[in-house]
């Protein structure tokens, strides 16, 4: 294996060992949660002579008053890894206030116990619920449980139920609350890349109340369909009525997020967030104004918007400085509301961007998605085209790696695109982010096109996203994919292929 810095989940408490190995449980890979289709859904409640709406595949909530949901993102992540599990439970009629992250400073080897606690008081306060769900990823576990085993909190007295994925173990329930686990490849034995030689991890003193799946990267995992199956049955007690995100009438959609320096997670105090309908073949803007313009403070929140959900769309944001710099955000159309998009950012010309050779003739490219990409794994690795040309190889981005981050740029300016480079410096160093040699030449004005296209192992479903060629001496470029792999979605025009691609 490769060097590489990982980084950790948190000092562990000392009530927090590794388990034996435990009795694995299933639903094993062969027998995960099966998707169900809503054209299924809305028969079987039709013909049973239940009204349904289309933004809902079932109001299947126990409780009128169903409790309010806190997930606690890991190292070097935020709200992103819950975006979609968000919407696969507003599609179930889970109600979208209900929904939150608690999002922190990861740069900091602090776990934020406090910060959590008023946090999970002012959530309290504005939902007047009793007590919150919880959910906790990597790092996030550890910030979960050591709050709920912290004697100077009453942690257990507000937590209902809580969920721990592939993070932390304990032989004994997390203050006592009711809990689960669901553990990816690190933690699963038998799965080729375990890392507590190789047995499984377990959290509280029932095997039975954990599960295992060893073809799931880390993040991925947290962000599957099958964990989002799991969770959602422990918290209302009962099956979802699916697990697919379920577009809304196009009319209907809104999104809402934050624009963040990242990785602390803070707002970006006098930037400005710019909405832009963009030509999804060329993706230019459409029009001379931005649909919407959100002044940014402390908190980073921009939205609600509302965005038609057949459309491509830009968020860009404006950062302040001589030279103003801007950031811009490519997306697939959103199909439903989604109220955790996340422009991570930083400061001109700190953090990582002093590694990549910014160029008024070069566009540089940063693609995300949280479920790792995969590039070295034969036929059941990712494709990711830019221009065409396949980025993920063995020596860019192995499955080791747990990359959810590629950096595309021309390295040294030589105008020579070499993949035989590998994963350049710094981020052959860095958990989660991959770099690559790709010489994509701009215009002055942006007048070209770059296309790039995600191929997700096991889908078929090719996405393309189309973004102006900017020059990188003054703008930025991210794009992000979506981490499902649905098929097929209601409210898509045919000639756009799935999700109106």
């Amino acid at each position: 294996m490769r060097p590489r810095i990982v980084f950790p989940l948190g000092p562990q408490p000392a009530s927090l060992k590794s388990p034996g190995t435990p009795a694995r449980r299933g639903p094993t890979e062969s027998r995960a949660v099966l998707r169900i289709e809503w054209l299924m859904i809305a028969l079987v409640l039709l013909l049973s002579g239940i009204a349904v709406t289309v933004a809902n595949a079932s109001n299947h909530i126990n409780s009128d008053t169903p409790l309010p949901i806190v997930f606690v993102h890991g190292q070097l992540g935020s709200a992103q890894q819950f975006e979609t599990q968000a919407m696969r439970f507003t599609s179930n009629g889970y109600p979208q206030q209900l929904l939150y992250a608690f999002e922190y400073d990861t740069s900091s080897p602090l776990n934020p116990v406090s910060d959590l606690d008023a946090f999970l008081d002012a959530v309290l306060g504005e939902t007047g619920a009793a007590k919150v769900l919880a959910i906790g990823h990597s790092r996030g576990t550890t910030v979960w449980t050591s709050y709920l085993d912290d004697p100077s909190f009453d942690g257990p007295a507000k937590v209902a139920k809580y969920v721990n994925i592939d993070g932390r173990t304990s032989e004994e329930l997390p203050g006592g609350v009711p809990t689960i686990g669901i553990w990816g490849e690190w933690n699963t034995a038998d799965s080729g890349y375990n890392r507590r030689g190789n047995t499984n991890a377990q959290i509280g003193p029932d095997p039975a109340d954990n599960y295992y799946f060893g073809t799931k990267s880390h993040t991925e995992v947290t962000t599957s369909a099958e964990a989002f199956g799991l969770m959602y049955e422990f918290f209302t007690g009962h099956a979802p009525a699916t697990t697919d995100v379920i577009p809304e009438p196009p009319g209907q959609v809104t999104i809402a997020g934050r624009a963040v320096i990242f990785p602390a997670n803070v707002g970006y105090p006098g930037a400005t967030v710019e909405l832009w309908r963009v030509d999804a073949a060329t993706g230019h803007r459409i029009g001379d104004e931005p649909r919407a313009s959100f002044p940014i403070g402390l908190s980073g929140a921009f939205g609600p918007v509302k965005v038609n959900g057949l459309k491509h769309y830009e968020l860009a944001v404006r950062r302040p400085g001589d030279p103003e710099t801007i950031h811009h955000f490519y997306f697939e159309p959103f199909s439903r509301s989604d109220h955790f998009v996340r422009l991570n950012t930083s400061l001109p010309n700190q953090g990582l961007e002093v590694f990549v050779p910014n160029d008024a003739g070069r566009t540089n490219l940063v693609v995300t998605r949280q479920r790792e990409f995969w590039g070295d794994q034969g036929s059941q690795s990712d494709l990711l085209k830019i221009d065409g040309l396949n980025v993920l190889q063995p020596n860019t981005s192995p499955r080791e790696g747990v990359n959810l981050a590629l950096f595309a740029y021309d390295d040294g300016l030589d105008g020579e695109t070499d993949l035989d480079k590998g994963e350049l410096f710094p981020f052959n160093i860095l958990t989660f982010l991959t770099a690559v040699d790709v010489a994509t030449f701009a215009s002055p004005d942006a007048s070209g096109t770059v296309s790039i296209s995600d191929d997700p192992r096991g889908s078929g479903n090719v996405t393309v996203l189309n973004v102006p060629n900017w020059p990188s001496d003054i703008h930025r470029i991210g794009v992000q994919f979506r981490d499902d792999d649905q098929e097929i979605e209601r409210f898509t025009d045919p000639a756009l292929g799935p999700r109106g691609r």
